[in-house]
């Protein structure tokens, strides 16, 4: 028995192996890329702000030793009585 057209076999072999061999090349050109938006970098920004801040105001809490220490503190008594009410009623939801 003969088998005729095993040229054209080879042809159709040889063309399928280029056209994958291409395919993969034109895969790996992709390149990963990565974009931030601006709220992203607005949003670093602050944070990176927030970080150089101190998180104890020194000056006040000076000033409010000395006045301590000289007897000059005075406590607003309604003004403690209403954040205290209002906290707790935000605590309780």
């Amino acid at each position: 028995m003969k088998i005729n057209g095993v040229n054209n076999i080879q042809k159709v072999m040889n063309a399928y192996k280029t056209n994958k061999t291409q395919n993969v090349n034109k895969l790996s050109l992709k390149e990963d890329k990565i974009e931030i938006s601006q709220k992203g970098k607005e949003y670093k920004f602050a944070m990176d702000s927030l970080k150089n801040v101190e998180d104890i105001r020194q000056d006040k809490v000076n000033d409010i030793k000395i006045r301590i220490e000289n007897g000059t503190y005075t406590i607003d008594k309604d003004k403690l009585a209403k954040s205290m009410i209002k906290e707790d009623l935000n605590w309780r939801g």
